[in-house]
């Protein structure tokens, strides 16, 4: 029996509801189904140049997944209603729908769609940190880190493309009118009530642990909250492996052409439409969703050192192919080559960073510490996206490839710090 699974017990079922709330909050984000929309939006009917585009999409609405790790604090140590996973996932659901419904009845406002789109991400990130807490969880009980992490992956590939197929072809059709994003938000309802039936019928919690809490007063019971809460994070900062690991993740995200920029070249410069932009993101995460097949093929028969070298190096690498897109070539073979290729070896190279990060989380603290790394990430990426318009614009003076080599070449820095992970965690394969 692997892993310290108790008989009886099936990873079907929690891998059910993870990979259904990481598809749905996926899917939902302004950088999968909302990114064209919105884009169109700032940008065409609003507007606004690459570098402000950026600002209110990969700076403002992304800034609450900087802060995931505050969701796991509250996750791992403040039940909700009794629950640790199940009420969060299903009031994650909820609230996200109310707000994206609410994002569609408005008119393009801009500060009114910002705090819309902000409140909307948090209450998403509550729900994916929850989903990347159930795969810790499950990962460690059933040795299958390495498997569950493919199938996240997979989950967020399928809701990126079919977010961004989805996108294009809404911005392609509908963004007229005095509610452009109507149809956007009830596209977005439909997932979110999926992983609130998975969560309802699925995921099955034991009873808490009587606490005794009759006759305690209110100041108790904070207090109570704040001493599991430090728990959760002692628990966390004592592991060794997180500096390095860390700073590699940072590595790995930081550099980026892959935000507003990138838009504005593909429709201003390259003359591409959303809908042209959306099947073409289709193709790449469509391509992407085999990357975990490949790993998961991988997983059992190379070390995770060697895997992180190889993600590395995999990394830079898919930077690469976009040298090639400086021609208008919709529906061509040549643009969906470079687009399934890049995605496929972006995503290839990023299972063995999230497999690391499963493999070192404590136990007690799963989602706190998933979304420690994953906090890590989404802000590596949040400064790239910001950054990558700006040097974009103002220093390479809308010369694409010197933002695409810049990417590869601070990519494989990232290499340096693998050697300073520890043994136990990299030197064995899973199942080992």
């Amino acid at each position: 029996m692997a892993g310290n699974e108790q008989p009886g017990e099936r990873v079907w079922p929690v891998a059910t509801v993870m990979a259904t709330g990481i598809f749905a909050t996926t899917f939902v984000q302004l950088q999968a189904m909302g990114s064209l929309p919105f884009s169109h939006l700032l940008m065409n009917t609003m507007g606004l140049d690459s570098n402000a585009a950026a600002t209110f999409i990969t700076v403002w609405c992304t800034l609450p997944w900087s802060f995931k790790i505050v969701a796991g604090l509250l996750v791992d140590g403040v039940p909700l209603f009794n629950s640790r996973r199940r009420n969060y996932l299903l009031l994650s659901s909820v609230t996200a729908g109310v707000l994206w419904l609410a994002i569609g009845l408005m008119p393009p406002n801009y500060n009114l769609l910002l705090v819309l789109a902000v409140t909307m991400n948090v209450a998403i990130v509550f729900g994916s940190t929850t989903s990347g807490g159930l795969l810790v969880e499950a990962g460690q009980r059933f040795g299958a880190s390495g498997r569950l992490s493919s199938l996240r992956m997979m989950a967020q590939n399928l809701g990126a493309a079919l977010g961004l197929l989805l996108g294009g072809l809404i911005a392609a059709k509908t963004m007229t009118g005095n509610r452009p994003l109507g149809w956007t938000s009830v596209a977005a309802s439909v997932p979110l009530g999926c992983m609130f039936i998975s969560a309802w019928f699925f995921l099955k919690e034991p009873p808490p642990p009587p606490r005794g809490d009759h006759g305690r007063s209110f100041g108790e019971g904070i207090y109570r909250v704040v001493i599991s809460i430090w728990t959760q994070i002692r628990n966390v900062l004592r592991r060794e492996m997180l500096l390095p690991a860390s700073l590699m993740l940072f590595l790995q995200a930081v550099p980026t052409f892959r935000s507003t920029c990138l838009y504005e070249y593909q429709t201003k410069s390259l003359n591409y439409t959303d809908a042209a932009l959306g099947l073409l993101g289709f193709a790449g995460y469509g391509a992407a969703i085999f990357s975990s097949g490949v790993y998961a093929w991988w997983r059992r028969r190379i070390p995770l050192r060697t895997s992180l070298y190889c993600g590395v190096a995999l990394m830079a690498l898919s930077a690469l192919p976009y040298l090639f897109y400086n021609v208008y070539t919709p529906y061509m073979p040549r643009a969906f080559a470079i687009e399934s290729s890049g995605t496929f070896l972006y995503y290839l190279a990023y299972l063995p960073l999230m497999d690391m990060a499963v493999r070192s989380t404590p136990k007690g603290s799963e989602a706190l510490g998933y979304s420690f790394f994953i906090s890590v990430w989404n802000i590596g990426l949040m400064i790239g996206t910001k950054t990558g318009p700006m040097l974009y614009e103002k220093v390479f003076h809308h010369n694409m490839g010197s933002l695409i080599w810049l990417n590869a070449s601070v990519t494989l820095l990232g290499a340096l710090f693998v050697f300073s992970l520890p043994k136990t965690l990299v030197e064995r394969r899973e199942g080992k």
